[in-house]
């Protein structure tokens, strides 16, 4: 772990960090403790630092080499895998642009940056797949890149323990008790995405483009690998973008609309946004988890009460997904004055 006195200096205690070592190691009192603090982050900023979180830096190293192999290669192999009706293969430079009104002016360029996605995999005899499951899809992996498959499915594995083990955690933060949220038919099993995102050297002349816009995420828990360069920036609740440092050996975790929605606004999704800041290449590696398209989340028993009903219906991922097609990062079943 960094010395714990330069990360709090370098972040200037905007963003927590938490050190998952007591909770993973099993001490008395750490879920507890651990749990206390993320729920404290999630509740104020949305976004936090964890350290000593069990994930092999070699997987995270190797992850980052395969994303720049990829990204290296001729555009017309990666257009080979190009993404069609999912997020699934290579979206080209430009070819998604956040909608940044709700954030402030939008740019009047497109979104500078390009993306590799893939999602679990499923053997060809597994039962979601021979049920036909609509969360089983099929991965559009390039030709001829040995060990690049290899390498992210074994990172998308240990990711996706990693998501397990912050489950009791978020859960023990909602006054739940631990193994609520783990147990919920939401994540069986969960919705996870893998991107490899690619921002190029920023060009001069384009004002005020965006890496990513201003944005917040969709789903319910992003994990991120994040380069050693500058670039991300969050939106706190005073309405000041402040800059997320990148800390070796650590993830920044931050929460997403399905939780904000889940937890009824307890746990803030917060906005954020991107800017290839230096001269030359930038690479950054989310790992998105969202809950089972399929399930109606209805606001949780500890996040309502006397003077502060549900603000929000029942809702799945999927329905979400639909209304975002309609708005502009509106949480659904607010009403305009609550904005």
């Amino acid at each position: 772990m960094p010395d714990q006195t330069h990360v709090e200096a370098s972040a200037d205690l905007r963003i927590p960090v938490i050190d998952l070592g007591p909770y993973l190691a099993d001490e008395a009192g750490a879920l507890e403790r651990t749990a206390q603090a993320l729920g404290a982050a999630c509740e104020e900023i949305g976004f936090y630092f964890i350290a000593n979180h069990g994930v092999q830096q070699s997987y995270i190293d190797r992850v980052f080499v395969e994303a720049e192999r990829f990204h290296s290669l001729p555009l017309e192999r990666k257009m080979a895998v190009k993404a069609l009706d999912q997020p699934i293969g290579y979206l080209p430079l430009g070819g998604q642009t956040q909608r940044a009104e709700k954030y402030g002016q939008r740019s009047q360029h497109p979104d500078r940056s390009a993306s590799y996605y893939i999602r679990e995999e499923y053997p060809a005899d597994h039962p979601d797949r021979l049920a036909r499951k609509p969360w089983v899809f099929d991965n559009r992996w390039p030709d001829d890149l040995p060990g690049f498959r290899e390498g992210l499915v074994a990172y998308f594995d240990a990711m996706s323990a990693l998501m397990r083990k912050l489950l009791p955690l978020q859960s023990a933060a909602l006054d739940l008790g631990a193994d609520y949220l783990p147990s919920h038919e939401a994540f069986q099993p969960m919705n996870c995405t893998l991107r490899l995102i690619h921002y190029p050297p920023r060009v001069a002349e384009n004002a005020g483009q965006y890496g990513i816009g201003p944005h917040t995420d969709f789903g319910y828990t992003t994990i991120l690998a994040q380069a050693k360069k500058p670039g991300l920036e969050i939106l706190t609740r005073s309405g000041e973008w402040i800059p997320a440092p990148a800390f070796d050996g650590m993830f920044l975790v931050n929460n997403s609309d399905m939780m904000q929605l889940w937890t009824n606004d307890r746990f803030r999704s917060a906005p954020h946004r991107v800017f290839n800041l230096e001269g030359d290449e930038r690479l950054s590696i989310p790992f998105f988890v969202s809950p089972r398209w399929d399930v109606k989340l209805a606001c949780l028993p500890t996040c309502q009460g006397p003077g502060n009903p549900p603000r929000y219906a029942p809702m799945s991922r999927e329905e979400y997904q639909a209304e975002l097609h309609r708005t502009v990062y509106k949480l659904p079943g607010k009403s305009d004055a609550a904005e």
